[in-house]
């Protein structure tokens, strides 16, 4: 059995809150601060299940090369299963994707764009962030040896602008320390006030006065007399002149706590980051497809490319699957003892199948979410050279729309900047347009941030990916109402006669890495189980 912790809690996902914030048109600052995050909880396994004995020779079909096909086969394999996996596409991963120099992405209109970054510039326009404790991911960079680098989350260095806001910081760009640093210590300094003054409507001890107040001292960087917030050196530098003689830490001034106020920048943040989305995730050295392309190496020998599954039935004796070579345009058919399908509920739902009712009104009933990124290639790396920004984002108060810059690369000549990552109706307006478009409107609004700085050091090449329009996904991660979760999913995580099913949308982590992985795991324990008991 799989080694699970206790007390994992099941919850509606941050990723679908946003959305449906968004769709209703609220939350604005929410969505562009890093838009549409995914849900907060840490991986629940840490390793496979030991499955005891070994088979027969088994054979098992795997519908998908992403990544929870590819985990099925690997282990499967392992413990002497015949496995074969239809794959659509001519690569392996699934939406674990990453955009270089020749990378073709093709839409459901029969559209093709190539990519023709520079040689060792990439973008991740598929999956792009892990955090620690994904341990399930990380059971596979160790034992694939993957090598991972740091992933700069989030960079108290980037900007925030905001036309929409109130006061005189109204399109001004502010760097994110200041507006964090100025909140942290101009609420710190109303509340040690208040509980100076005994004014508290919590009843505390003498002694607990004092130690609350001396911890707003020092978290608001109070003057421990007058308990004032002055400004310190937490929110940057007026002046850094190492050879001067007051020295280099003259502190800015801090912005008036009323137009702090009116702005509602500081609406912006949290206090501690999200323990799925800390300031320092991880990444893949040279693009998150490397996690992929390890596990392509490891079971390439059996995965079927260009297989477009056309149908799928089963009976007493096994599982049959029709599929359509897309390279030679022959028809083929492929059985198994039993089926793992971890295509996408909204191309599953499409095709021919036998299976129950109640499983294809489970299958109907998530959406698959949309979902648009854009990147363009910089030949100066402005942020770097000219605002100290080293990894990290900046945000616009524009929805959909979000300057993120690359945490790879650094000090180097040129670099990739994801200007856009927009969901619901912005993604669906955003991969309308052409190409042309969306660079000049990402270069008319990310100017805001970087004047002078991005239009000039653009160099003409980008990428955009608007997963609603991909040929073999039609859509980004599956999204399940509270309602549908609890009433539909757990069909689907059960099987049905020799059909399994995997990937992230059965998983309380969809949209993530570690949630097919998991689903994997779940799926061969229950499939191995099945197997073996005769």
């Amino acid at each position: 059995m799989a080694k699970v912790k206790p007390g994992q809690p099941e919850s509606l996902s941050k990723r679908e809150f946003l959305e449906a914030a968004a769709a209703f048109g609220g939350a604005a600052a929410l969505l562009t601060t890093l838009d549409g995050w995914g849900i907060g909880f840490a991986s629940a396994a840490e390793a496979p299940p030991d499955l005891m004995g070994r088979s027969n020779g088994t054979k098992v079909l795997i519908l998908g090369g992403g990544l929870s096909g590819m985990t099925a086969a690997y282990e499967l394999g392992m413990r002497g299963y015949d496995c074969q996996i239809l794959e659509a596409r001519a690569f392996a991963g699934g939406r674990c994707q990453s955009s270089r120099a020749g990378t073709v992405i093709e839409e459901i209109d029969g559209t093709t764009r190539t990519c023709d970054f520079d040689e060792g510039q990439y973008f991740n326009h598929g999956a792009w962030r892990l955090p620690s404790y994904h341990h399930a991911v990380f059971h596979y960079v160790r034992k694939l040896g993957i090598p991972m680098e740091i992933m700069v989350q989030e960079n108290d260095q980037g900007f925030l602008q905001f036309d929409s806001a109130d006061g005189p910081l109204a399109g001004k760009r502010v760097r994110k320390r200041e507006i964090k640093a100025d909140m942290r210590g101009y609420t710190a300094e109303l509340l040690a006030k208040l509980t100076d003054q005994g004014a508290l409507v919590v009843e505390l001890s003498n002694n607990d006065n004092e130690r609350l107040t001396d911890y707003l001292v020092r978290e608001g960087f109070l003057d421990f007399r007058s308990l004032s917030y002055k400004g310190t050196l937490h929110r940057g530098l007026a002046k850094f002149d190492a050879m001067g003689l007051m020295g280099p830490n003259t502190p800015s001034e801090p912005l008036a706590f009323k137009a702090l106020l009116e702005s509602g920048l500081g609406n912006s943040f949290q206090g501690v980051t999200t323990v799925d989305h800390p300031h320092i995730m991880y990444q893949p050295v040279g693009g998150m497809d490397q996690i992929a392309k390890a596990f392509e190496r490891a079971v390439g020998d059996k995965i079927t490319y260009n297989a477009e599954v056309l149908e799928l039935k089963q009976d007493d004796n096994g599982v049959s699957v029709p599929y359509r070579d897309s390279a030679t345009g022959d028809t083929r058919m492929a059985t198994a003892d039993y089926c793992i399908t971890t295509i996408p509920l909204n191309i599953l739902s499409k095709l021919p199948t036998d299976l129950s009712d109640q499983v294809k009104e489970a299958m109907s009933k998530p959406r698959a979410s949309t979902v648009s990124k854009l990147a363009l290639q910089m030949n100066r790396r402005f942020w770097e050279e000219d605002d100290d920004i080293y990894g990290g984002s900046s945000t616009l108060g524009i929805p959909g729309h979000t300057v993120i810059y690359p945490s790879y690369g650094y000090f180097g000549k040129k670099g990739i900047i994801q200007s856009a990552y927009a969901f619901g109706r912005t993604a669906v307006t955003l991969g309308e347009m052409s190409l042309d478009e969306q660079i000049e409107q990402a270069i008319e609004r990310t100017e805001r941030i970087h004047p002078g700085q991005f239009r000039e050091s653009f160099d003409g090449k980008a990428v955009s990916m608007s997963w609603h329009r991909a040929k073999h996904n039609e859509g980004g991660w599956t999204q399940w109402s509270p309602r549908d979760r609890e009433q539909h999913l757990p069909v689907l995580r059960e099987p049905q006669g020799r059909v399994y099913f995997a990937g992230d949308y059965i998983s309380g982590l969809a949209g993530w890495q570690v949630g097919a992985i998991e689903s994997a795991w779940s799926q061969i324990e229950k499939l191995h189980a099945a197997a073996t008991s005769g």
